[in-house]
């Protein structure tokens, strides 16, 4: 994403300077006009000052990176709504709790086996599955994953901490687009390509309500009707 220029107070260019009289003059009659001459300049330079005493707004690229900054900088969230998932013609979608703090996701999702409740626990790079609050193995849980969210996709939990808080993952490249209210539109990270279709106000904050993410043929799709910040 290119950056906006920093914008700063130009003297405007005036119409011409004043030409010299090819003729000579007596002094005392060149001293008034100079006189005159010296107060504009000093009344054009004190508005210029005032006029930059009250600098313009900061760029609109500014304004993104200071947004992307702290929410990315955000450790503790609470969000819930709806999830769907697409993988090839197989899918399922249900209710979706997901409390994050630091680095511990705990991801809930109701409905999509039968009516049993599926949890997915990410701490420390590893994602355990519980069923009805109960555990799987490392290798149930892998199967489960698989058969829910893909044929052999991995869950990109780690980067979905920050996707859907409408931002790209901290310290990797991305291509990211800004929609005209100046919040991120679309996002290429990962391999994954990220879209944007609508925003909630919370508190002074504006966070995503409608995240569909995308990769091959694995589709998933959040829609968050309650976002929870802390005080």
């Amino acid at each position: 994403m290119a950056h906006g220029q920093a914008r700063g107070c130009k003297t405007p260019l005036g119409r011409g300077a004043r030409r010299q009289s090819g003729q000579p003059a007596a002094q005392a009659r060149d001293r008034a006009p100079r006189a005159v001459t010296a107060r504009v300049a000093a009344a054009t330079f004190l508005s210029l000052l005032a006029g930059c005493a009250t600098l313009p707004p900061p760029a609109a690229e500014d304004d993104w990176l200071a947004r992307c900054a702290a929410l990315q900088a955000l450790d503790a969230w609470t969000l819930a709504g709806r999830i769907a998932v697409a993988a090839g013609e197989d899918g399922f979608s249900g209710g979706l709790r997901w409390a994050q703090v630091r680095d511990r996701a705990d991801i809930a999702v109701s409905g999509p086996m039968g009516g049993k409740g599926l949890a997915i626990r990410v701490e420390s790079g590893r994602a355990a599955v519980l069923v009805d609050g109960e555990p799987l193995a490392d290798a149930e849980s892998e199967r489960l994953l698989v058969r829910h969210f893909g044929a052999g996709q991995a869950l990109p939990v780690a980067e979905m901490r920050y996707w859907v808080l409408g931002v790209p993952v901290p310290g990797m490249a991305a291509e990211e687009t800004l929609g005209g209210d100046r919040r991120l539109a679309r996002l290429v990270q990962s391999g994954w390509q990220v879209r944007y279709d609508r925003y909630l106000g919370v508190g002074a904050l504006s966070l995503p309500a409608r995240i569909e993410m995308t990769r091959e043929d694995l589709r998933l799709r959040v829609i968050a009707s309650d976002w929870q910040l802390p005080p």
